[in-house]
Formats: structure tokens, C-alpha cells, sequence
């Protein structure tokens, strides 16, 4: 089927704070995040190897790993929009907790916005 004919089933809102640290990738990096996007946008969901649920949270993550080593956290709100909230570059195996934290307070603003429940 056509891209452009088929409907979506989500809508990707990139947060402010990704939007400026994706400003600053490569542009290889960009073209891989908005294939990924697009498989959500149009798919509904993500699985492996594009995302994974992070174990006990309400968190998702986009793995670009072809062009960089980038997770962008995101979360299903209301309704059909996906929020990308946070995004760095992974250069350890487990996830920082500092990245962890900041993912979660962006999620506590979205929920008390409620924008997502």
C-alpha cells in the first residue's frame, strides 16, 4: 500500500528538549529516527528491534543504532498521540539514572497536563 493513502493510526509529538538534542545529531541519525517514527506513526506500535518497554515503567525507548547509539524515551498519551520526551546518547550498557529521572519528570508533566494517564 502507498505511504501517503495509508491513515495513521498515532501521532509522534516530539517534546522541545528532544527536538533541540536531535538538532544536534548527525543528519544519518535523523533520517533513521523519522523511519522509526513513521513504523509508529503508521503501525500503531514498536517492538525490537526499533524500541523496547522499559521493565516496570509506563516508558518506551527508540533505538537508533545504525547511524548513532540514540534512545529517545517516549510514551502513549490520550486519545492516538505518542510523546517523545527525552532523548541521549547511550554509551553504557544498563541506562543512566540521570536519564531515567529526567524521562520520568517529563512523563509527571505530561500526566499532570493530562496529556497522558
Amino acid at each position: 500500500m502507498d505511504k501517503q493513502k495509508r491513515e495513521k493510526k498515532k501521532h509522534f509529538r516530539m517534546m522541545q528538549n528532544v527536538k533541540e538534542f536531535m538538532r544536534a545529531q548527525s543528519g544519518d541519525a535523523k533520517k533513521e529516527l523519522n523511519g522509526i517514527i513513521w513504523k509508529l506513526e503508521y503501525e500503531g506500535m514498536l517492538s525490537m528491534p526499533y524500541a523496547e518497554k522499559l521493565e516496570g515503567e509506563n516508558l518506551f525507548a527508540i533505538r537508533v543504532m545504525q547511524a548513532a547509539n540514540i534512545r529517545i524515551f517516549y510514551v502513549y498519551g490520550i486519545a492516538d498521540v505518542v510523546f517523545g520526551i527525552h532523548g541521549y546518547v547511550k554509551t553504557t550498557q544498563d541506562i543512566p539514572e540521570k536519564e531515567l529521572k529526567q524521562a520520568r519528570r517529563m512523563l509527571k508533566q505530561l500526566i499532570q497536563g493530562g496529556l497522558v494517564k
